[in-house]
């Protein structure tokens, strides 16, 4: 498939609302132009397209989420030197999105990590880290992560825009 194919085909995606971006909160406008994150509307779409994709469904799921409750113009992913899933800058609130993180070291120490870097940039943002089905409250390095399982967090209270 040709470039300028799949750059109609997005495009034909986006403007049908089967796709939505979101831009980098930290990058300079031509970056925010030029590389956003695509989300399907439709996490199902997911499925036809990936073999494991649990986690990116769950992500997507964040996404749309965050999307209903605060408006696409103002939910963000931010990296710079650091990258964070999600960024909603009216509330200073940071989301990173796991399957799980408590017994994976590895995973656990690079999410963290990652909320760990963001306080360079952003000192008073509160962070949370959506899982499958894990909670806890964690203190890392001065930062302190509140893991949250997907259902619960859907279940929080909305912000109401009516």
């Amino acid at each position: 498939i040709g470039k300028q194919t799949v750059i109609n085909y997005v495009g034909y995606m986006m403007e049908s609302y089967m796709l939505f971006t979101l831009q980098n909160y930290a990058a300079k406008l031509i970056q925010k132009e030029t590389s956003p994150k695509y989300y399907f509307m439709d996490t199902g779409l997911l499925g036809l397209m990936l073999m494991d994709c649990s986690s990116a469904q769950l992500e997507n799921l964040v996404a749309i989420e965050l999307i209903r409750r605060y408006g696409r113009e103002n939910v963000f992913y931010f990296e710079k030197n650091v990258e964070i899933d999600f960024y909603v800058p009216e509330e200073k609130l940071a989301i990173q999105v796991s399957l799980q993180v408590l017994d994976q070291i590895d995973t656990r120490e690079r999410e963290i990590g990652a909320f760990v870097k963001l306080k360079n940039f952003i000192g008073d943002a509160t962070c949370l880290l959506i899982t499958n089905s894990e909670e806890e409250e964690l203190d890392y390095e001065g930062v302190h992560v509140s893991v949250v399982p997907v259902w619960k967090w859907l279940l929080q209270n909305r912000k109401q825009d009516i």
